[in-house]
């Protein structure tokens, strides 16, 4: 009987994690599934010479390792992380609390006494504000530095740990860690990650493990080629203003092949189209790439061949057309594939890799009587698996590892190998056109917020196209707003947009693509449009800790002149978003807001340690929105006269000025009337506004975090119905 072909393909895919504006890294997961699973996947194999496996490395990785190896890249969480406990503000603390949990509790931290200790002391839920304002007190420097080494040491996996014999010591060690002991745990993450691309490099020239690649920030192919494509998998489906750009998807693929070709010496055969996404269109522009081979999911071939789901159509190659163009295809076992992904970490190694190889050996039966060579197409993440594993996997990959290598039925192969050397018989004329979720498009596009995102990514590029059109612009400038296109084109944004997924990070995704957008025209002259400064993730009214109650009449004078001029007005005291998490604290402490019948007044404390330093160049810019959209905009330190600017957008790029009003005082608060008649209200119009701090191109701060806050102009009734209530 003829051995079975095993392919594995690890895709190995993070979102690109670097703010568009200020370069600092919003999420640490490259480095520390860097340390982790792509360091374990690589490394096991060679305690397994006779393994032969396929890893997809998307170019958008790449860059990232680079970045953290060439000393570019530093993420928020290591800045939290390498601060001494004495030096960190309360907000950073808070931060440790809140964030510096975020792995497998069960795996990585449970194991670990003192790690866990201090989950437990820290709350097994999510604390409310006033509870975790309350407990930051509780913790003692000591525990705040071995909640920094644990979080950090936790990561890593199996193979760092065998190699480096100082990170065993610190796990035994366990607690009352030093500086010293911090910095060599950072210092060595660093060490690791410089290891992987060269690590895989000479894995691929000793012939043991072939490296494909992905379009370069892993966009959904079809999408980009057109969105109306979704229609095919998905009929009913209210799609955006049509976004149809096959050139941006042969860019992505190009560019994707480009970087590929620099870090590992040779041009890809295979690419892993990101999410699996196919449609027949794309296959000549995988052939004018050199793309010889693709794969995707089981349900793509079995919706391309209808109604054949019998004898060994999954386990073989196939051959697809579209015109004169070709590519090869093979299909994953989306079975054997999910239970490593999802099932086998729940068991014990040796009971999943018997299950593993007892389904193999089953197919392998099954086929027995069929023609021809077969493969089974095992594709799955390459990282995300593994930290539910209690040994992080290590058991049961070398028990099947071990299983395939010596038994004689079963031969483990390079998918661009096994094609080259079992060319296809079988023709797709028709291929499905889909996904490998759910074969189709749904996660991505569809959803209000999806088509929002869409809607807002091809306004700005239509943007950038119209503005190169000026040949005067600089080259160098031209390229970098096209970056932040093709950066927004990726797939990860839409991902968490909708409601088909979530986590505590989507306000941060969410700000993310919007930066990517916004720098398109800051760096090309323009000031964004104000769509993009607000939240696309669902907006919700949110209401102040306190509503107005009573009109008001303060002094404009820039100080609390008495406990009564404020008195009845609404106050928000809500965290903030943008780079403040950077640096831990906000800019402002409370926001009140009241009015009369024809003013709207608004007053901002600032915390008690912003220094006169800190302000300067500082701009706050106040969106109101009614029927129309407008911006009013002062410096928390005036230069000349005291006067602030209001705004009225015009179109999608431009705001006009049209009063310049002197009802603004900045002393030891800031405190400034806007008439209700520059804004066009009318007594009953409902009101939303925004507050940012800004500097140059830099969002400091936004109230609220991703909501805003909401009022009603009022009539001569307000305080009577307010007093009732």
């Amino acid at each position: 009987m003829k051995p079975l072909h095993i392919a594995f393909l690890w895709h190995m895919h993070q979102p690109m994690y670097r703010d568009p504006i200020t370069g600092v890294y919003s999420m640490p997961w490259v480095r520390l599934h860097g340390i982790k699973g792509y360091y374990d996947m690589i490394s096991l194999l060679e305690e397994f010479p006779d393994i032969r496996q396929t890893f997809n490395i998307v170019p958008s990785l790449i860059t990232q390792i680079n970045d953290y190896t060439n000393g570019i890249a530093k993420d928020v969480f290591w800045n939290h992380s390498i601060k001494p406990p004495a030096d960190l503000s309360f907000n950073e603390k808070k931060f440790l609390l809140d964030n510096f949990f975020m792995c497998n509790w069960e795996t990585m931290i449970q194991p670990h006494g003192r790690y866990w200790d201090i989950l437990r002391k820290r709350g097994m839920r999510r604390l409310t504000e006033e509870e975790i304002n309350h407990i930051v007190k509780t913790f003692s420097m000591q525990e705040y530095l071995d909640l920094q080494v644990w979080f950090n040491l936790a990561w890593f996996g199996y193979k760092a740990l065998e190699k480096n014999r100082g990170l065993k010591e610190l796990i035994k060690k366990g607690r009352n860690f030093t500086e010293d002991e911090k910095k060599y745990v950072l210092e060595s993450q660093i060490m690791i990650l410089r290891e992987l691309i060269p690590l895989y490099k000479r894995f691929q020239d000793n012939g043991q493990v072939e490296l494909t690649t992905s379009p370069f920030y892993h966009p959904i192919l079809p999408l980009l080629y057109d969105t109306e494509l979704a229609r095919r998998c998905m009929p009913s489906v209210k799609l955006p203003d049509r976004f149809y750009f096959p050139e941006d998807a042969e860019e992505q693929m190009r560019r994707g092949i480009l970087l590929y070709e620099e870090s590992f010496g040779r041009t890809p055969l295979g690419m892993w189209p990101s999410e699996g996404s196919v449609a027949p269109e794309l296959i000549p522009c995988f052939q004018k790439s050199g793309i010889k081979w693709i794969a995707t999911d089981e349900a793509i071939l079995f919706n391309s061949i209808q109604g054949e789901r019998k004898g060994d159509i999954l386990y073989q190659p196939y051959l697809c057309r579209f015109g004169e163009a070709e590519i090869n295809m093979v299909f994953r076992d989306k079975g054997l594939s999910d239970l490593i992904g999802f099932t086998y970490s729940k068991n014990p190694p040796e009971l999943s890799g018997n299950n593993f190889m007892g389904h193999l050996k089953s197919i392998h039966n099954y086929l027995a009587g069929s023609n021809g060579d077969h493969i089974v197409s095992i594709i799955l993440d390459g990282e995300n698996a593994w930290e539910h594993y209690p040994d992080g996997g290590r058991g049961f990959l070398s028990f099947i590892y071990k299983e395939l290598s010596e038994n004689k039925d079963f031969k483990t192969v390079k998918i661009g190998e096994y094609i080259n050397e079992h060319k296809p018989v079988r023709v797709i004329e028709n291929l499905y056109t889909g996904s490998w979720i759910n074969h189709n498009f749904k996660i991505w596009i569809g959803a209000d917020e999806d088509n929002r995102g869409w809607d807002y990514l091809r306004k700005t590029r239509r943007f950038l196209t119209e503005r190169v059109r000026d040949n005067k612009i600089n080259k160098e400038k031209v390229n970098t707003a096209w970056e932040g296109i093709y950066a927004a084109e990726g797939s990860d944004w839409f991902w968490w947009y909708g409601d088909d997924f979530s986590s505590d990070n989507d306000a941060e995704f969410d700000r993310l693509f919007r930066a990517h957008l916004e720098k398109v025209y800051r760096v090309l002259g323009a000031e964004p449009p104000d769509y993009l400064k607000l939240p696309i993730i669902k907006i919700e009214e949110e209401l102040p800790s306190d509503e107005p109650v009573k009109f008001i009449s303060p002094s404009i004078d820039g100080m609390v002149t008495n406990y009564f001029e404020w008195l009845g007005a609404g106050s928000y005291r809500g965290k903030v978003s943008g780079v403040s998490m950077y640096h831990g604290d906000g800019i402002a402490s409370a926001i009140y807001y009241g009015f009369d019948l024809s003013t709207l007044f608004i007053r901002l404390d600032l915390k008690d340690d912003i220094v006169e330093e800190a302000v300067k160049d500082i701009e706050v810019n106040i969106h109101i929105f009614n029927k129309h959209e407008f911006k009013v905009v002062f410096p928390l330190q005036f230069k000349e006269e005291k006067k602030y600017e209001i705004y009225i957008k015009k179109d999608e790029t431009t705001f006009s000025l049209i009063e310049t009003p002197d009802t603004i005082a900045i002393k030891n608060i800031v405190e400034i009337a806007i008439p209700f008649k520059f804004l066009r209200l009318e007594t009953g119009d409902i009101v939303n506004f925004v507050i940012e701090f800004r500097k140059k191109d830099l969002e400091l701060d936004r109230y609220p975090r991703h909501k805003y806050i909401t009022f009603k102009v009022p009539d001569e009734k307000f305080e009577g119905i307010m007093w009732s209530a």
